[in-house]
């Protein structure tokens, strides 16, 4: 099993503050095993970073990150699954699992809450 404090140490490294606006907040983000399919891996030591303006996936993909920038008008739902969370977004759903702490919530209602205000 993969130490939870060592993965959030190593995802800080990963994401760099300084690509948020001024304005933009960030909101609470979780840590897990990413899983999507490149070449013949399926899963990836990731963050799911969620600001009031943009959503991030921050992976670390063999020892390089990588990271993307995701609209939330790309976003269709998220779905809490005990200690994972599956974003629907546009070109599918990804799932982030063996998050931890109760997490899992907390970044739900705030992408739901992100998703809602795009709504109206």
């Amino acid at each position: 099993m993969i130490d939870n404090k060592r993965r959030s140490f190593k995802m800080a490294e990963l994401f760099n503050e300084s690509e948020l606006s001024p304005a933009e907040k960030r909101g609470p983000g979780v840590v897990g095993i990413i899983e999507f399919a490149v070449g013949d891996q399926k899963e990836f030591t990731g963050e799911y970073i969620p600001t009031d303006m943009r959503f991030f996936m921050v992976a670390d993909m063999n020892g390089q990150p990588y990271q993307r920038v995701i609209s939330y008008d790309d976003i269709k739902s998220v779905e809490v699954e005990d200690s994972a969370v599956t974003v629907h977004f546009d070109m599918g759903p990804i799932r982030i699992r063996d998050i931890g702490n109760g997490t899992a919530q907390v970044f739900a209602d705030f992408v739901d809450e992100q998703l809602g205000r795009r709504k109206k």
